[in-house]
């Protein structure tokens, strides 16, 4: 019986005290019986029939409380329905986020800075990583452990940057396959499919030709791309390297002819991607307060938990039959001896 468990069904086997406890109760009725009518010509049938409505009670009593010890167990859990979006945030990792608009603040710090801060903001929201250079891959998938994203954000340090080149679009196409395929995995039900959001994070720089292309094509899929610039949209700023042991003087990033690279916050660029992805551009320096109502403002996925396989406890059940079980045979003892008395 698929529809019924028990959480403890060993207990099941007290039961089989049933049948001999049965027996011996009708043994005893029929010796009580031949006794009476040794000694008395006329046996009131009444006397006899309160005995076994006596033994009856307690019996089912008893097999009421062996079946609640063994917790019958049958249905499925309600869940209240909730609302939630799914978000996949992207990390520009590519060597100009080395760069420090501000003393001594990378832009790699600032972005992961914000992002932490988003986090809680989208808390009860499924939420995965991305990081993008010249090549893009997810680091976590949609999830809603945001303990886990804290940890590989941490993870992220200027030591780690050595991905030159970046290419936008090519981190929209793989975000945009990853929120729409990861809709169809997830272990609920849901009752609207709702919005999926991309956030970049990035200063823009962008060695493809295809994210605007790219964004347009994710908006046909319902994704919502919103980016937010880091950087100086102003002033170019030189790329610092990792110094090498013994070298005091910072390196800084060159071209192959010798000549310093700087760079600078591409806002046009990043404005062109969050129009063409149905979504808005913010600079960093206004925190996450103008993103997160953005994010307000779209309509989140209604969902609720599947109930296969889910059962709830029943045990009160019978622990409440065998209750008025007993009450039924107190009063039964009772009125019959108020009955003798008179």
């Amino acid at each position: 019986m698929n529809w019924l468990r028990f959480g403890n069904p060993e207990l099941l086997h007290f039961l089989w005290l049933v049948p001999p406890v049965i027996f011996l109760l009708l043994f005893g009725l029929r010796q009580k019986q031949k006794a009476l009518r040794q000694f008395h010509t006329h046996v009131d049938p009444v006397h006899l029939q309160r005995h076994k409505i006596q033994a009856g009670l307690l019996l089912l009593s008893y097999l009421f409380v062996v079946l609640a010890i063994a917790r019958p167990q049958w249905g499925a859990k309600s869940e209240a329905v909730a609302e939630r979006l799914d978000v996949m945030l992207a990390l520009d990792i590519s060597t100009s986020m080395l760069a420090e608009d501000e003393k001594s603040v990378r832009r790699l710090a600032h972005a992961k800075e914000i992002m932490l801060s988003l986090l809680d903001a989208l808390e009860g929201d499924r939420i995965g990583l991305l990081y993008f250079a010249e090549a893009s891959f997810v680091v976590c998938p949609l999830t809603s452990d945001t303990g886990t994203l804290r940890e590989f954000l941490a993870s992220v340090t200027a030591g780690t940057l050595a991905h030159s080149g970046t290419r936008i679009g090519n981190a929209i196409e793989i975000a945009t396959d990853r929120l729409v395929s990861g809709q169809s995995k997830t272990p609920i039900t849901s009752d609207f499919g709702g919005q999926k959001v991309l956030i970049l994070f990035t200063d823009g720089e962008d060695h493809g030709g295809e994210a605007v292309a790219a964004a347009e094509a994710a908006t046909q899929k319902g994704v919502h791309i919103y980016c937010v610039g880091i950087g100086d949209p102003i002033r170019s700023v030189p790329i610092p390297l990792q110094a090498g042991v013994g070298i005091e003087i910072t390196p800084y990033k060159r071209d192959a002819s010798g000549q310093l690279v700087l760079t600078m916050l591409d806002e046009t660029r990043l404005q062109e991607i969050a129009k063409a992805g149905n979504g808005s551009y913010h600079h960093a320096t206004a925190g996450i307060t103008e993103l997160a109502v953005d994010l307000a403002r779209l309509e989140r996925q209604k969902f609720r938990i599947r109930a296969d396989g889910e059962y709830q406890d029943r045990f009160q059940l019978f622990v409440a039959g065998a209750f008025v079980l007993l009450i039924c045979e107190v009063l039964h003892f009772v009125i019959w001896s108020r009955r003798l008395r008179r």
